[in-house]
């Protein structure tokens, strides 16, 4: 490995590990405001609400949303950095991008494709929510809409970008 894949890597460590820090930030503030989803008092309270009163599903929307929005732009910047090295040397840029076509790259950035397809859609669903007006019902099945788009889409693209590592 050379220097400036090591470099890469440190970063893209530092990126997923951020991502990482940020999601347990998210996860502990949901379980402090409403209780989480493990047993408590408080969740026991909540589950006997109604799911509109609820609106369980559109909360962890909500969460991944955000956690989804950070590991994007952790990987935006990321990838201006690794444009950047082109400035540097070309030489340099390619021997930088050799780990791109690597198997564990490939797999996150299935990863990667997964998460700006869901906070793609769930952003598009939750404008539609804020123009339309629209009640409970209609935002579950937006989002059930989301989830399914996100999955066949997400797992049509990875099959396209782990297709060389496979075969």
């Amino acid at each position: 490995m050379s220097t400036i894949q090591l470099a890469f890597a440190v970063a893209l460590t530092a990126v997923l590990l951020g991502v990482a820090a940020f999601a347990a930030v998210v996860g502990r503030a949901a379980v402090r405001s409403d209780g989480g989803s493990h047993p408590t008092r408080r969740l026991a309270a909540r589950m006997l609400r109604t799911p509109e009163e609820r609106a369980e599903l559109n909360r962890w929307a909500f969460y991944l949303h955000r956690v989804s929005g950070v590991a994007i732009f952790g990987f935006l910047c990321l990838h201006v950095l690794d444009i950047g090295v082109y400035s540097l040397s070309r030489s340099l840029y390619d021997e930088l991008h050799t780990v791109y076509g690597s198997a564990p790259m490939r797999v996150f950035e299935c990863g990667l494709l997964f998460a700006i397809l869901f906070h793609t859609f769930n952003g598009l669903r939750i404008l539609a929510i804020d123009f339309a007006d629209l009640g409970m019902a209609p935002a579950r099945r937006l989002l059930a809409g989301v989830v399914a788009t996100t999955a066949l889409l997400g797992i049509a693209g990875s099959v396209v970008i782990l297709a060389p590592v496979v075969t």
